[in-house]
């Protein structure tokens, strides 16, 4: 058997012929199975870069990624870190949310992960293009590209040669698309439920996800309507009250005259539902991998690729592995059983302890 350096805790895990199964207590009262696959893949030992090469890191990352990209977005940001920065000698952690998502939607995992991990790290949450408090500079292209290009610029802007991406949905597709096209810039990599495929019409979850965008771009927000207002018109095409109140976090007061409070989307609507096609696909360095034609191009990350699954959830699947497997050779699946799509969202404590595991290893 290959001797494999991912996950190397050796009491938490054992080896069963080419699968890596492991089992973790987590959830309150109770205990939440894991199963865990890793393919015996090879993995290059010479991933690491030095901490003192910003400056090699820069020319290789201009002649190497995201050609054809224009002017990045300064992204707006939270840091979680509760210790002093300057005696930390581990990559930082960059939490990167899905669609309709922001950056507070990472607080309490944020927190957790700066005040629980025993190799400290700076923790930082970003609010991606059209996202958030982003409202600042609006851009009608959201292709992975030039999303990866944002937190590019978020990087250089801190000072970051490198850092730990931790991805869900749109979040995990960008984090992949900045490791393949940049992974000198890339000490890990976490996607918490997505592939780096295309997703159509045929897929259920997907289809459900553009309804939501194009009932979103209908709505009015008339003088004096309230976020209940728009909540009751939500009811008939979006029916979970959880998916609603998630959704209405997107919706902020501007100010309240005569006629009321008025509302605005902080997310722009319109170039999400005109660029959903490119959020649906996967692309790199401006190149389309989404289609099956486009996987023909040997993009490869060797690090460490940790995937996080909902059970629940159909936007991995088993038909996927195949794809993931040649972009991202030293990965490894897990899954958390009975959970859908929002894995950080619907259990916490259990996504909470992976990360820990993978982070401290």
């Amino acid at each position: 058997m290959r001797r494999i350096s991912f996950f190397t805790m050796a009491t938490s895990y054992f080896h069963l012929s080419h699968m890596f199964l492991f089992r973790i207590s987590a959830m309150r009262g109770g205990v939440l199975g894991f199963q865990t696959i890793l393919p015996l893949s090879r993995c290059n030992s010479n991933n690491n870069i030095s901490r003192n090469s910003k400056s090699e890191v820069c020319r290789c990352l201009s002649s190497r990624v995201l050609a054809g990209t224009s002017t990045h977005v300064d992204l707006k940001h939270i840091e979680f870190t509760v210790d002093d920065v300057d005696g930390m000698v581990h990559d930082p952690v960059i939490l990167l949310h899905g669609l309709l998502g922001q950056k507070r939607n990472f607080s309490s995992m944020g927190n957790s992960l700066a005040s629980q991990l025993k190799n400290k790290r700076r923790i930082f949450a970003l609010d991606l293009r059209n996202h958030g408090d982003n409202t600042h500079d609006w851009r009608n292209e959201m292709s992975y590209s030039h999303m990866a290009q944002d937190v590019i610029g978020f990087m250089d802007k801190m000072g970051l040669t490198r850092a730990v991406l931790v991805g869900h949905s749109m979040g995990g597709k960008v984090a992949k698309s900045l490791a393949l096209a940049s992974p000198d810039r890339v000490a890990g990599l976490v996607v918490m439920d997505i592939a780096p495929v295309k997703y159509t019409d045929t897929d259920a979850s997907w289809s459900a996800v553009q309804s939501i965008i194009e009932t979103l771009k209908q709505v009015q927000l008339s003088p004096g309507k309230t976020k209940r207002d728009v909540d009751v018109e939500l009811r008939t095409s979006v029916e979970d009250p959880a998916l609603r109140a998630f959704v209405l976090t997107n919706l902020d007061v501007t100010s309240s005259g005569e006629e009321g409070p008025t509302l605005r989307w902080k997310i722009n609507i319109h170039a999400v539902a005109d660029q959903l096609h490119r959020i649906a696909s996967f692309d790199v360095n401006s190149l389309d991998l989404g289609d099956p034609d486009g996987h023909g191009f040997n993009l490869q990350y060797q690090g460490d690729t940790f995937l996080i699954k909902g059970g629940a959830s159909s936007f991995v699947k088993g038909s996927h592995m195949d794809v993931i497997s040649k972009h991202f050779p030293n990965y490894m699946v897990t899954t958390i059983k009975g959970c859908g799509h929002w894995v950080h969202a619907e259990s916490p404590e259990a996504t909470l302890a992976l990360l820990k595991k993978y982070l401290d290893r």
